[in-house]
Parts: structure tokens; sequence; C-alpha cells
């Protein structure tokens, strides 16, 4: 029996069980808008949830590991966290938060030597994606800070331009 065949009939309830854990991570109130709005245009945060879970435990099994796809999945996720007020455990613990969901449901599958090597594997691809989204994270988190300090000087420039216009103004041409 292969790995594949262990983990594709669970995928449903793994994933299932995953977006669950990664909704509890929100406020209680933003939870339940986001179990019930199916409408992406109405919950981005709820359709971008279920996408990339069900790419990203492909990745995990083996089944998709193609890097762009990958990468598109870990995309949704820090994206996403990266603009919201949380800590950088908070945005990146979601990943590590399918490895007790698959000891649940998946470990006790795979019997024999053969299926918990492969299960191993699984989980040692679960930690590429973790320190690939990490990288990923602090990328959008650069890149966001860049965007508010651009915002800044830009501000602050209009807010010189002003200040010239205004007479008696220190930062005026005329005295």
């Amino acid at each position: 029996m292969k790995i594949h065949d262990i983990f594709r009939p669970q995928r449903d309830a793994v994933v299932s069980k995953w977006i669950e854990a990664v909704y509890a991570t929100y406020p209680l109130e933003t939870t339940g808008f986001l179990r019930t709005r199916k409408d992406p245009f109405t919950n981005p945060v709820g359709d971008m949830t279920h996408e990339a879970a069900g790419r990203l435990f492909d990745a995990v099994s083996g089944e998709d590991t193609d890097p762009r796809t990958v990468r598109t999945a870990i995309d949704r996720f820090v994206r996403l966290r990266a603009v919201q007020k949380m800590t950088p455990s908070q945005a990146i613990g979601v990943f590590f938060l399918l490895k007790p969901i698959m000891r649940e449901i998946l470990l006790p599958l795979c019997a024999g030597d053969k299926a918990r090597a492969a299960y191993l594997n699984a989980e040692s691809r679960l930690d590429s994606i973790v320190l690939l989204a990490f990288d990923m994270y602090t990328e959008a988190r650069e890149t966001l800070a860049e965007s508010r300090i651009t915002e800044i000087r830009s501000q602050y420039a209009q807010v010189v331009r002003w200040a010239q216009t205004v007479d008696g103004s220190p930062v005026s041409g005329k005295s």
C-alpha cells in the first residue's frame, strides 16, 4: 500500500479539521463569519484558507509538490496574515496546527515500517513548508514596512510643500 492510499481518503477530514484550527486563531466574532460565509467576495479570508489548506495538504502528502503551486498556497496564508496584527509565531503557527491533526488521523493508519517512514517524510515536507512560509512572511512584512515608509515620506513631503506656501513659515522661501 502506498502512502497516497492512506492520505487521500482522509484528505477532507484532515483539511476540514485544519481549517477549523486556523479559524480558531482569529477572534471569536471573526470565527463565526469565516465559518458561515462561503462567497469569496464577502469572505476572502475563508476562501483563501480553504483553497490554500487543500493545496498544502496535497503538498505535504506528496501528491502535488510543484514548487509554484506550493508557493502560491503558502502565499495565500502568509500575505493575509502579514497585514493582520499578529505576531510572527501566530502568523506562521497555523502551519504547525496541521501536525497534531495528522498524528491523530493519519499516523494510526500507518502500520508498518514503510508506511511509518512515508508518514515521517510527510511531516518533514510540512517542516520544509513552514520554513519557506517563514521566509515568505518575512519578505511580506518587509514589503509592507517599505510601503508604510514610502507613504510616510510622501505625507511628509506634502506637509512641507503646504508649509512652504504659508506666509511667515520657517520653511517658506519668504521672510
